[in-house]
């Protein structure tokens, strides 16, 4: 049982917050801030849809494949050189992005900044797990951590349409440029070293993971746009299974190896992983969706869309710090239950609604996303923090966000699957209904398959056609929230069960007790033993 921290000597960790917090916004600002300039990208550096779609996805490739090599690098060299290094990445990747000539230069570019974001997203909890020694303020101070993603995601919209139209499509990247200086400005200056430098690298294990996660992140991607039989998209899945059994094989041989899977024998740290993967699988993907249906169907501008969420996401501000203080007192079973509760709900309420929805009617579906949210991240990074000891906080919190990224990825391509085909069918069935010829049907039902709802109703669609279209994508997007809502209903009893008894544990403090020492062996002695 965790017990009282010393007395304070020292400054207060608080004022690493802000240092942490700034370069942590911009990665995950970045998920969502591009998305307001693609149409501008498109028209200046004329390139199709699928080259548009890899402007975006180059950066979350880049993103999931290193997440783990970079919370275990920060263990390994330090974790504040490390956070130091992948924000100079990412201050370069933008850079580059401003300066790009051509759709796949950008796409290299934002493959930079998912490398920078990669080395300082992890290492930023690793860093929050040694700076807070007392788990009742590293919950708060997690709560804080979850409250600034969460807004940094909804403010996205907000901030990119401004300045998309003030600036164009670049005035985006040279927006990060003075953060990050100031987010290193104040790192430099208010962030602690730590490292356990007598730890081996894992060179096999480090180029095995990535090799496995990009190839299955690339495939994921690729599933979504060719379709999942496709020889390429199968092909790569394979070769992606093969690397992460090798993978395993060679962590579990090794002396010391970059991912501890003993880890996964406490029934704690597995049911955050598991609720990290589901969380984001089903409500960021549906988040996504949701701004399409905003803006293509409802005809909200991209700002106006972000408008529309943001008092969601000030609810996920408001209600992350109050998770973190009730994991701290009462576990993470109950806000983490709650929380994904009402991310099903979420989804489930969002499946009501069709293409004349007015906002008056479905504002409760908007603050749903954000208590969801809110009541999540902070009980799922906090109670993974609390499960390993501080020696390998940056191997944990590289794992979890790294299976929280691939859940994103899932999610957009298989809700997206789903939304695509059932659109298409449902529109074909429309448009046969209303009698339009079939030469007039094929056509738009082509439009449909290569480009949503937006292209085949943009352009000298008529009024009827766009709206047969519109609701066509409803019914696509209903399907895949019902999907997403009874898979996170699931998981909301499965992780309740799992995490509860032994989520206020701290195994730093259960090491110490039972050998003396900070980190004496593998977490997974102890975590065996729960």
């Amino acid at each position: 049982m965790a017990v009282d921290a010393p007395a304070r000597q020292g400054p207060s960790p608080y004022r690493t917050l802000p240092a942490l917090c700034v370069p942590l916004a911009l990665t995950m600002l970045q998920s969502t801030v591009l998305s307001t300039a693609l149409p501008d990208i498109q028209d200046d550096l004329n390139g199709g849809i699928q080259d548009i779609q890899w402007v975006i996805s180059g950066y979350s490739l880049a993103f999931a494949a290193l997440m783990l090599t970079g919370g275990t690098c920060g263990d390994r060299f330090g974790r504040k050189k490390t956070f130091l290094t992948g924000l100079a990445v990412f201050l370069g990747g933008a850079v580059f992005s401003a300066l790009a000539g051509s759709v796949w230069v950008l796409v290299a570019a934002q493959a930079v900044l998912g490398v920078g974001a990669a080395l300082l997203m992890p290492n930023t909890l690793s860093i929050i797990r040694h700076v807070f020694t007392d788990s009742g303020e590293r919950g708060t101070a997690i709560g804080i951590w979850a409250a600034v993603a969460g807004a940094a995601v909804a403010f996205g919209p907000v901030v990119g349409g401004p300045l998309v139209e003030n600036f164009g499509w670049e005035g985006i990247f040279w927006m990060y440029v003075p953060i990050a200086v100031l987010g290193f400005v104040l790192a430099v200056r208010m962030v602690p070293e730590s490292s356990n430098p007598e730890r081996r690298l894992d060179p096999a294990g480090l180029v095995l993971s990535v090799a496995a996660m990009s190839a299955i992140v690339y495939a994921t991607i690729e599933g979504g746009s060719r379709g999942w039989s496709d020889r390429l998209v199968v092909g790569t899945y394979l070769a992606g299974g093969v690397l992460l059994i090798a993978f395993v094989i060679t962590e579990l041989r090794v002396r010391e190896p970059m991912l501890d899977l003993s880890f996964f024998r406490d029934r704690v740290f597995t049911g955050s992983v598991i609720a990290g993967f589901v969380l984001y699988f089903g409500l960021f993907a549906i988040t996504y969706f949701l701004m399409l249906w905003l803006q293509t169907v409802l005809g909200w501008s991209a700002v106006g869309a972000g408008l529309a969420i943001l008092p969601g996401m000030l609810l996920a501000m408001v209600s992350a710090p109050l998770a973190g203080w009730m994991t701290s007192k009462v576990g993470g079973a109950i806000p983490l239950g709650l929380g994904i509760l009402f991310a099903s709900l979420t989804m489930f309420g969002a499946s009501l609604y069709g293409a004349d929805a007015r906002y008056a009617e479905y504002w409760w579906v908007v603050l749903l996303v954000g208590l969801g949210i809110g009541l999540t991240l902070t009980p799922i990074s906090t109670l993974v923090m609390m499960r390993v000891p501080a020696a390998r906080s940056g191997m944990a919190s590289g794992a979890s966000n790294a299976t929280r990224q691939l859940g994103s990825v899932f999610g957009v391509a298989v809700l997206g699957t789903l939304l695509t085909t059932r659109m298409t069918d449902s529109v074909r069935d429309r448009l046969t209904d209303a009698h339009v010829p079939a030469a007039a049907r094929d056509e738009v039902v082509r439009a449909v398959e290569a480009g949503g709802a937006q292209s085949a109703g943009s352009g000298g669609s008529s009024a009827r056609i766009t709206a047969l279209v519109n609701e066509g994508f409803v019914d696509g997007l209903h399907l895949a929230e019902r999907v997403g809502g009874a898979l996170l209903l699931v998981t909301a009893v499965a992780v309740y069960f799992l995490v509860r008894g032994r989520d206020r544990d701290d195994i730093e403090t259960e090491l110490t007790e039972r050998t003396g020492t900070e980190d004496s062996g593998s977490a997974g002695q102890v975590a065996g033993r729960l």
